[in-house]
């Protein structure tokens, strides 16, 4: 909360405070895959300065929250991410609706293809796998239309 009211305290509510804390989680963290597992907090999240889509959310969140603006934790597939795959981004809760942040930078609103919504990732996890796994495959396809609904224009498969 202190981090949180030092950091975006005198930034004028609403809309723009919020773009300031995914501006800030950008600037401050380093994504680095492979960095973070299902036990990262937010706290370590700040403290270590790296994390995955899921930690640059989870921190968004936090910093909402403690700023006493509503947030959620929002998983989807974000069309043509690179590598491909699901994706975590947050929401905050501004003048009666839902707004759309990646602090991450990779993907657009447009192209992001909502999964799930809760308080946290365990709210929406993809799976809940025990033991040792190792992925075989993974097959996703997603088509962009024009906005006419047309037809596709671009074409995206993992």
């Amino acid at each position: 909360m202190r981090l949180a009211t030092a950091q975006f305290g005198e930034v004028e509510p609403g809309h723009g405070r919020v773009q300031a804390i995914a501006d800030w989680i950008f600037e401050n963290v380093t994504y680095l895959s492979g960095s973070t597992d299902s036990q990262t907090s937010a706290f370590d999240t700040v403290t270590e300065r790296t994390g995955v889509c899921r930690d640059f959310a989870h921190l968004g969140i936090a910093f909402c929250r403690a700023l006493t603006i509503p947030a959620r934790f929002v998983a989807g597939y974000a069309y043509q991410l690179q590598p491909p795959d699901f994706h975590a981004c947050f929401e905050a809760y501004l003048g009666n609706q839902w707004y759309w942040f990646d602090p991450t930078r990779l993907a657009r609103a447009e192209h992001f293809v909502r999964i799930g919504t809760g308080r946290d990732a365990a709210d929406v996890s993809f799976a809940n796998l025990f033991g040792v796994l190792q992925m075989e495959e993974m097959q996703v396809f997603a088509e962009l239309m024009s906005e006419e609904g047309s037809g596709a224009i671009e074409t995206s498969a993992a």
